[in-house]
């Protein structure tokens, strides 16, 4: 007899799907959690970077008036990018893990 199961198959069959089905709506859940997440870190993200370029301003009229500062903030203001291309984000994350990691030897915290 091809094809055709045993009753005792049936309420197992169910009751994987079912499981599945569960999963997969859990799946669904945690997805729609993780895009609302996203989506408000995205949010918080542009209002840091118009904060960014407001200190930035607030430092390019500091600067004017003070040539030690002027010098100094011409090393720093480069660096200082609100729009990173998605190359540059990835290297300044690297950048900060490095640092951070060289930091927490520093200070002998990572042992």
């Amino acid at each position: 007899m091809v094809g055709i199961s045993t009753v005792n198959d049936v309420p197992r069959a169910r009751a994987e799907y079912a499981a599945r089905m569960q999963d997969d709506s859990q799946l669904r859940t945690d997805l729609t959690a993780a895009n609302k997440v996203i989506s408000e870190l995205r949010a918080d993200n542009q209002a840091n970077r118009t904060h960014i370029r407001f200190i930035a301003g607030m430092f390019d009229v500091l600067a004017e008036t003070n040539p030690a500062l002027a010098a100094m903030w011409q090393n720093v203001r480069p660096t200082i990018n609100p729009d990173p291309t998605p190359e540059e984000q990835a290297d300044l994350e690297q950048r900060s893990v490095h640092h951070s990691a060289e930091i927490f030897d520093d200070i002998n915290l990572n042992n």
